[in-house]
């Protein structure tokens, strides 16, 4: 059957890093772009409508402080206390006594404002009278110009109107300025009546063009346009362009034109975004016309820096998905190959994991585990061995051996009645031996036994070796009453007389001392011959530790019986016990047993036995 991606740890893996990784910093991150533009759109709409607000704040000022001076023409009087109403209608004035009166009000006028750089008036009988700030200008003669600005009727111009920018040399000579006309109607304050409906003139106050030039310089633009114009007339006041005074150009376009309306507001038109304000109580509108490029341009740059951002943050979350799955996935590896040649057999295996987190438990797990089905194979075999053991010992019991003992027992008083006691007591020797190799069927027996049995053993030993070996026993009555395997010392006093004291010269010892300590039993045996090197006791102890039964070293020095000793008491006793071997050549060797403390034999068949 075919596995789905997902059922491996790195699909499990992969799916998680798209859902929990990349799908959400890329909505996370579109999120952020759209309330990133949709904020960047906010703080520069708010921006440039201060900045037309500004703008339209300014030249407000201007064209009110210019028509508040012109409304000095109605506080003007002469010396003699006439006002300038008076003065136009007096028949009695000579033409330059009236213009010498009308020239002082249009002085007085220009004064009351920085910003006016010329005033003209014309009577209600065509009478034109003008004052230059700069005295090197003067009026043209022909004045037809000037004449033809009259655009407004006079019943209509009531309110201010505001002309559009021109060059200023239509007006006058020796100039070459662009300037902008304010127009009011000068009305006949004589009466009530006459003050709403008769005008005694009009009076224009021209501003020069570089005043609102030196305004947009401090405003500081650096993108976009600003306009003052008359979305009515389709003339311009102000345009950063000066052709488009003279060529009549309409640079913000019909549609911008259309939708100067209201007080304020602003609109994205074919790609530009208009912010307009209207001046006064004028039909004038300050226009700012910014390109949606333009406005939009610190998004734009800060977009790349957000894009590069965004795929450093990707690549560094892919790199760090590697390094993590490749931290993942060596482990489950060495697992999944471990697991492999457990089932091909191998039970040394090993798994070094050291990653800190679950993966090095569940690597200890198994090291474990491999490590208890290791030594439960052991033990099943050793118990086999010990089943064909039990078998052999049933057969040899079938053999009946007091015909053996019988038979011994004959040979010896035989040796007693020729006086041979030195052989009567071997032959007996030999039968207590018989007797307790071949006698009674169990698994333990009391010290006190196994130890009288090795003194026997060493009777014949003596024999054999002509009296130059000597057996040593120390053990208090009280632990000589406690239980242990039975056979479990003649084996290894088998091999210390073999191998230690038979090609020593001179006499040697073999020496016992039971100790119990506080949670187990200590049995040392020691022998003071020749001894081994440290490679061959090395050798000798991971022989014992191989489950391999039978093997020996090079020298033949361990024998199966050892072998069989050093397996039994891990499987009657438990793995925590058993028996070391220390030796020093020239000095001698140490059997060093640790058994359990069984101080009965119902203790024995409750004990571990591993």
């Amino acid at each position: 059957m075919r596995r789905r991606i997902t059922d491996t740890t790195f699909g499990k893996m992969t799916v998680a890093y798209l859902l929990f990784g990349v799908i959400p910093l890329f909505l996370i991150s579109l999120l952020f772009f759209s309330r990133f533009t949709d904020n960047i759109r906010e703080t520069m709409i708010r921006n440039y409508a201060q900045i037309n607000g500004y703008f339209a704040r300014n030249v407000q000022d201007i064209m009110e402080s210019a028509d508040a001076a012109m409304a000095e023409l109605y506080n003007y009087e002469t010396d003699d206390g006439e006002s300038l109403a008076a003065v136009l209608k007096n028949s009695n004035l000579t033409d330059g006594e009236r213009s010498l009166e009308v020239d002082e009000a249009l002085k007085e006028v220009m004064a009351k404002s920085k910003h006016i750089a010329s005033t003209r008036f014309v009577d209600i009988n065509g009478k034109i009278y003008s004052v230059y700030y700069n005295q090197e200008k003067t009026l043209r003669n022909d004045a037809q110009y000037y004449t033809q600005m009259r655009i407004i009727a006079q019943d209509e111009m009531r309110d201010l109107c505001v002309l559009r920018t021109t060059e200023e040399s239509n007006i006058c000579i020796n100039s070459d300025d662009f300037i902008f006309v304010l127009v009011r109607n000068y009305m006949d304050t004589t009466s009530i009546n006459r003050a709403y409906n008769t005008p005694l003139g009009t009076l224009f106050v021209d501003i020069n063009v570089n005043v609102l030039e030196n305004l947009v310089d401090k405003i500081g633009l650096e993108k976009g346009s600003l306009y003052i114009c008359n979305p009515k007339e389709k003339h311009y006041v102000y345009s950063q362009d000066r052709k488009d005074y003279l060529d009549g150009r309409n640079p913000l376009g019909e549609k911008v034109m259309a939708q100067l309306k209201g007080s304020e507001g602003y609109e994205k038109i074919d790609g530009n975004w208009i912010f307009y304000a209207r001046i006064m109580d004028t039909d004038e509108y300050a226009v700012l016309k910014l390109n949606d490029a333009e406005a939009m341009g610190y998004y734009f740059s800060n977009r790349t820096m957000m894009a590069v951002i965004l795929l450093f943050s990707c690549i560094f979350l892919v790199l760090l998905y590697i390094i993590f799955s490749k931290r993942m996935s060596e482990p489950v590896q060495k697992v999944q190959e471990a697991m492999k040649q457990v089932e091909s057999g191998r039970m040394d295996v090993q798994l070094e994991i050291n990653t800190h987190d679950e993966m090095e438990i569940i690597a200890d797990g198994f090291n474990k585990m491999v490590e208890r089905l290791n030594d439960y194979i052991n033990q099943v075999y050793v118990a086999r061995i010990c089943q064909k053991d039990a078998e052999l010992n049933a057969l040899k019991m079938q053999i009946q051996p007091h015909y053996l003992y019988n038979t011994l027992d004959v040979i010896r008083m035989t040796a007693l009645e020729k006086n041979d006691e030195k052989t009567a007591e071997l032959l007996e020797c030999l039968a207590h031996q018989l007797r307790y190799v071949m006698g009674e069927h169990t698994d333990c027996i009391v010290l006190r036994d196994e130890l009288q049995a090795l003194r026997e053993y060493f009777v014949i030993m003596k024999v054999r070796y002509e009296g130059r070996i000597r057996l040593s026993i120390q053990v208090s009555d009280e632990d000589a009453q406690l239980y242990i395997p039975k056979l479990l010392l003649q084996p290894v006093v088998e091999n210390a007389i073999r191998h230690g004291l038979r090609e020593k010269k001179g006499e040697g010892t073999v020496a016992i001392r039971v100790e119990r300590k506080e949670d187990y039993l200590e049995i040392v045996v020691m022998d003071d011959g020749v001894g081994m090197e440290e490679d061959q006791v090395r050798i000798m102890q991971e022989t014992l530790d191989n489950p391999e039964i039978g093997k020996t070293d090079a020298n033949g020095r361990l024998s199966v019986g050892m072998k069989n000793v050093y397996d039994r008491i891990k499987l009657n006793c438990g793995k925590e016990y058993g028996f070391g071997i220390e030796s020093f050549q020239g000095v001698g060797t140490i059997v060093t047993y640790r058994l359990p403390i069984w101080e009965e034999p119902e203790n024995v068949e409750s004990s571990d036995r591993g």
